[in-house]
């Protein structure tokens, strides 16, 4: 991910050690961590020893922190002058003065700027030509499998596969703080290898999802995924969870089907979307598949929720396999 939208993923880091200025800023502490280490280690592999020096954004001066970044190290070792709380630090008086160093910084020296909250503007260009920004504001699920995958082993002596991977990520959510703790404890458990068959014995479930979230994974397209989701929902809530579930089913199958229409009137989808008052991803979700729409069928989706909706009301059929059937319905629809 380049700055706030393109810089470089924190999880898929790979720091330069040329890079003279790396920002690291966003609400997800363990990926500040991450990215800082990843640095570190970048640097500690191109220069051997590095010195690290720690500055408090709230408190320091501008002038001590650049001054430090351009005065040499103990015997001429390379140096990463780090700064918590960054954004405090980057304003006002002082961003111009940071401004005119990332224009021409200290070869010898790398400034890490790391911080929960920062402002973008010219300084980010600036940093991008010598270093990156990066954000940290978590991450989604196929991340962070990829994430446990790559480094079970490397920070915990213990393999893990993909399939495992994701049954971890289905009891915890993508919270990779708390993965990484409790690949720690498997590690201990497990006999050099995390299997799924371990994380279900040990790892208890603590994440709960809003039934609505469903929409967005029924318009995926992945089958798979729908059914995941839903078991994610429906084994970890109350007893009657079903009951918003086929709610939400059958709100998304209307709007799909206002939006085969207004297809079929040459209606923008734009446009479609402001008079059905979608926002965010929902509406991009039904902007995307709104070319493959047609009234025959979102119609005979419509209804067949609506009576999935009847027939649970009235006790027939086991909620799960109903919304499991049912929600298959959506993909012949997304795709």
């Amino acid at each position: 991910m380049p700055p706030r939208a393109t810089g470089p993923n924190p999880l898929a880091l790979s720091p330069d050690p040329s890079w003279r200025i790396l920002v690291v800023h966003g609400k997800d502490a363990f990926m500040r961590l991450e990215a800082t280490a990843q640095l570190r280690k970048a640097l500690a592999d191109e220069h051997g020893e590095i010195q690290t020096f720690n500055f408090d954004g709230d408190s320091a001066d501008v002038a001590d922190v650049l001054d430090e970044c351009r005065s040499f190290g103990l015997m001429q070792q390379h140096k990463l002058v780090l700064v918590d709380g960054a954004d405090q630090l980057v304003k006002e008086a002082n961003r111009p003065l940071i401004e005119r160093y990332a224009e021409n910084p200290c070869e010898h020296a790398t400034l890490l700027l790391r911080s929960e909250r920062w402002n973008t503007g010219k300084l980010d260009k600036l940093i991008a030509a010598v270093g990156a920004v990066c954000k940290c504001d978590g991450t989604n699920e196929p991340n962070a499998v990829a994430w446990i995958v790559r480094h079970c082993k490397e920070r915990h002596d213990a393999s893990i596969d993909r399939a495992a991977a994701q049954v971890l990520v289905d009891r915890l959510g993508a919270d990779l703080g708390r993965i990484d703790s409790d690949l720690a404890r498997l590690a201990i458990a497990a006999d050099g290898k995390i299997t799924a068959a371990l994380i279900t014995e040990m790892v208890d479930v603590s994440r709960q999802e809003d039934p609505w979230s469903i929409q967005s994974v029924l318009l995926s397209g992945d089958p798979a995924a729908i059914v995941r989701h839903l078991r994610l929902i429906l084994d970890n809530a109350p007893r009657d969870a079903h009951i918003p579930v086929i709610f939400a089913y059958t709100d998304l199958a209307g709007k799909l089907h206002n939006m085969a229409i207004a297809r079929v009137q040459r209606i923008n989808p734009q446009a479609a979307a402001q008079t059905l008052r979608l926002w965010g991803s929902a509406k991009e979700a039904l902007i995307r598949v709104s070319p493959r729409l047609r009234p025959g069928r979102t119609r005979s989706l419509l209804r067949a929720c609506v009576e999935a909706d009847q027939g649970l009301k009235s006790g027939l059929g086991e909620p799960h396999r109903v919304l499991e059937r049912l929600g298959l319905r959506f993909v012949t629809i997304a795709r």
